[in-house]
């Protein structure tokens, strides 16, 4: 997701901004939400800090595992030293 809006913010007394409602919803932040605050190029980004990762890998997982889409080279190869189903247990597979 790609937006490019620019809005007009100011800095109170305390040195707080605060964030239009429309970009706090479009972005999904909460109160106490936490960003990251970089400085580049006398440029201040701040980028939300993401909670939400164990949703986002597992996410990932079912997409690449609806891609039907198999790696060439790649074999399964029994291994004298852990079982396919072993592997596969460890991994989060079975």
């Amino acid at each position: 997701m790609s937006y490019m809006e620019q809005y007009r913010v100011k800095i109170d007394k305390q040195g707080r901004i605060i964030i239009p409602s429309k970009v706090r919803k479009l972005l999904g932040l909460e109160p106490d939400s936490e960003f990251l605050l970089d400085i580049r190029n006398n440029t201040i980004i701040l980028e939300p800090v993401r909670n939400d990762m164990d949703q986002i890998i597992d996410e990932w997982y079912e997409k690449m595992l609806n891609m039907k889409v198999r790696a060439k080279g790649l074999e399964s190869i029994p291994s004298i030293w852990m079982s396919e189903s072993y592997v596969k247990r460890k991994l989060g597979l079975d």
